[in-house]
Protein backbone atom coordinates (compact mmCIF):
# COMPACT_ATOMS: atom_id res chain seq x y z
CA UNK A 1 0.00 0.00 0.00
CA UNK A 2 1.32 3.46 -0.53
CA UNK A 3 0.64 6.66 1.22
CA UNK A 4 -0.55 9.62 -1.27
CA UNK A 5 -0.13 12.81 -0.16
CA UNK A 6 -2.78 15.78 -0.15
CA UNK A 7 -3.39 19.21 0.58
CA UNK A 8 -6.15 19.68 3.28
CA UNK A 9 -8.79 22.56 4.29
CA UNK A 10 -6.17 24.19 5.15
CA UNK A 11 -3.78 23.97 2.28
CA UNK A 12 -6.83 24.70 0.43
CA UNK A 13 -8.00 27.81 2.34
CA UNK A 14 -4.05 29.20 2.26
CA UNK A 15 -3.94 28.74 -1.73
CA UNK A 16 -7.31 30.48 -1.86
CA UNK A 17 -5.70 33.41 -0.14
CA UNK A 18 -2.81 33.78 -1.68
CA UNK A 19 -4.64 33.53 -5.08
CA UNK A 20 -7.09 36.41 -3.99
CA UNK A 21 -4.18 38.73 -2.98
CA UNK A 22 -2.73 37.99 -6.20
CA UNK A 23 -6.06 38.99 -7.94
CA UNK A 24 -6.42 41.94 -5.65
CA UNK A 25 -2.83 42.78 -7.06
CA UNK A 26 -4.01 42.99 -10.67
CA UNK A 27 -7.02 44.11 -9.85
CA UNK A 28 -8.87 41.36 -11.38
CA UNK A 29 -11.86 39.90 -9.48
CA UNK A 30 -11.32 35.74 -9.98
CA UNK A 31 -13.38 32.29 -9.16
CA UNK A 32 -10.42 30.44 -7.32
CA UNK A 33 -11.03 26.70 -6.87
CA UNK A 34 -8.46 23.94 -5.45
CA UNK A 35 -8.85 20.62 -5.92
CA UNK A 36 -7.11 17.00 -4.56
CA UNK A 37 -4.97 15.37 -6.54
CA UNK A 38 -8.04 13.62 -7.84
CA UNK A 39 -9.74 16.34 -8.73
CA UNK A 40 -12.29 16.83 -5.52
CA UNK A 41 -12.93 19.92 -5.11
CA UNK A 42 -11.33 21.26 -1.47
CA UNK A 43 -12.31 25.32 -1.42
CA UNK A 44 -14.17 27.23 -4.01
CA UNK A 45 -13.91 31.38 -4.02
CA UNK A 46 -15.76 33.94 -5.82
CA UNK A 47 -14.43 37.43 -5.41
CA UNK A 48 -17.27 40.15 -5.86
CA UNK A 49 -16.96 41.40 -9.32
CA UNK A 50 -15.91 37.71 -10.71
CA UNK A 51 -18.03 36.38 -13.81
CA UNK A 52 -20.39 33.94 -12.59
CA UNK A 53 -20.52 31.60 -15.80
CA UNK A 54 -16.69 31.40 -15.34
CA UNK A 55 -16.95 29.85 -11.96
CA UNK A 56 -17.28 26.25 -13.89
CA UNK A 57 -14.12 27.00 -15.48
CA UNK A 58 -12.24 27.52 -12.88
CA UNK A 59 -13.11 24.03 -11.40
CA UNK A 60 -11.91 22.45 -14.68
CA UNK A 61 -9.05 24.06 -14.62
CA UNK A 62 -8.29 23.12 -11.48
CA UNK A 63 -9.17 19.44 -12.44
CA UNK A 64 -7.75 18.82 -15.51
CA UNK A 65 -4.32 20.49 -13.36
CA UNK A 66 -4.27 18.04 -11.18
CA UNK A 67 -5.36 14.91 -13.05
CA UNK A 68 -2.81 15.56 -16.47
CA UNK A 69 -0.37 16.78 -13.86
CA UNK A 70 0.48 19.63 -16.36
CA UNK A 71 -0.50 23.65 -15.73
CA UNK A 72 -3.44 24.42 -18.47
CA UNK A 73 -1.78 26.67 -20.09
CA UNK A 74 1.12 24.32 -21.61
CA UNK A 75 -1.79 22.04 -22.89
CA UNK A 76 -3.73 25.09 -24.49
CA UNK A 77 0.16 25.31 -26.45
CA UNK A 78 -0.02 22.01 -27.34
CA UNK A 79 -3.78 21.61 -28.32
CA UNK A 80 -4.12 23.98 -31.38
CA UNK A 81 -4.34 22.26 -34.92
CA UNK A 82 -2.14 20.45 -36.17
CA UNK A 83 0.03 20.19 -32.85
CA UNK A 84 0.24 16.97 -30.98
CA UNK A 85 -2.86 17.49 -28.67
CA UNK A 86 -5.01 18.56 -30.64
CA UNK A 87 -8.13 17.71 -30.22
CA UNK A 88 -7.52 17.25 -26.03
CA UNK A 89 -10.12 19.27 -24.65
CA UNK A 90 -12.65 17.46 -26.12
CA UNK A 91 -12.02 14.04 -24.03
CA UNK A 92 -13.41 13.14 -20.98
CA UNK A 93 -17.05 14.87 -22.77
CA UNK A 94 -15.05 17.66 -23.05
CA UNK A 95 -13.75 18.82 -19.23
CA UNK A 96 -10.20 18.93 -19.93
CA UNK A 97 -9.68 22.26 -19.65
CA UNK A 98 -6.96 24.22 -22.57
CA UNK A 99 -7.26 27.55 -20.90
CA UNK A 100 -4.52 28.84 -18.57
CA UNK A 101 -5.04 29.45 -14.91
CA UNK A 102 -4.92 25.86 -13.89
CA UNK A 103 -1.58 24.81 -11.80
CA UNK A 104 -0.49 21.96 -10.01
CA UNK A 105 0.40 22.37 -6.67
CA UNK A 106 3.81 20.15 -6.07
CA UNK A 107 5.29 19.56 -2.86
CA UNK A 108 8.32 17.19 -2.46
CA UNK A 109 8.11 15.50 -6.51
CA UNK A 110 4.33 14.84 -5.69
CA UNK A 111 1.28 16.83 -6.83
CA UNK A 112 -0.81 17.08 -3.98
CA UNK A 113 -3.69 19.00 -5.53
CA UNK A 114 -4.21 22.19 -7.90
CA UNK A 115 -5.59 25.77 -8.08
CA UNK A 116 -8.09 26.91 -11.38
CA UNK A 117 -8.30 30.52 -11.89
CA UNK A 118 -10.87 31.87 -14.24
CA UNK A 119 -12.62 35.50 -14.57
CA UNK A 120 -9.90 37.33 -16.35
CA UNK A 121 -8.29 36.85 -19.79
CA UNK A 122 -5.80 33.70 -20.05
CA UNK A 123 -2.99 35.63 -19.42
CA UNK A 124 -4.07 36.87 -16.19
CA UNK A 125 -5.73 33.83 -14.62
CA UNK A 126 -2.38 31.94 -15.69
CA UNK A 127 -0.34 34.67 -13.79
CA UNK A 128 -2.71 34.48 -10.78
CA UNK A 129 -2.59 30.65 -10.52
CA UNK A 130 1.29 30.88 -10.54
CA UNK A 131 1.46 33.51 -7.99
CA UNK A 132 -0.70 31.54 -5.76
CA UNK A 133 1.27 28.44 -6.34
CA UNK A 134 4.76 30.21 -5.86
CA UNK A 135 3.47 31.61 -2.83
CA UNK A 136 2.05 28.56 -1.06
CA UNK A 137 5.24 26.51 -1.98
CA UNK A 138 7.25 29.78 -0.12
CA UNK A 139 4.77 29.39 2.58
CA UNK A 140 5.29 25.33 3.41
CA UNK A 141 8.95 26.17 3.04
CA UNK A 142 8.76 28.32 6.19
CA UNK A 143 6.60 25.89 7.82
CA UNK A 144 8.61 23.08 7.82
CA UNK A 145 11.84 25.05 8.52
CA UNK A 146 13.74 24.10 11.54
CA UNK A 147 13.65 27.11 14.09
CA UNK A 148 16.43 28.88 13.79
CA UNK A 149 17.76 28.63 10.06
Amino acid sequence: MRAVPTLDAEDAAQLVGFAIGAAKALGVPQNVAVVDPAGALLAFHRMDGAKPYTAAFAIAKARTAAGLHVATQRLAEIATPGERGFGLNSLKGGDVAILGGGVPVVVDGAVVGAIGISSGTVHEDAEIADRAVQDFGDYITRATRPAGS
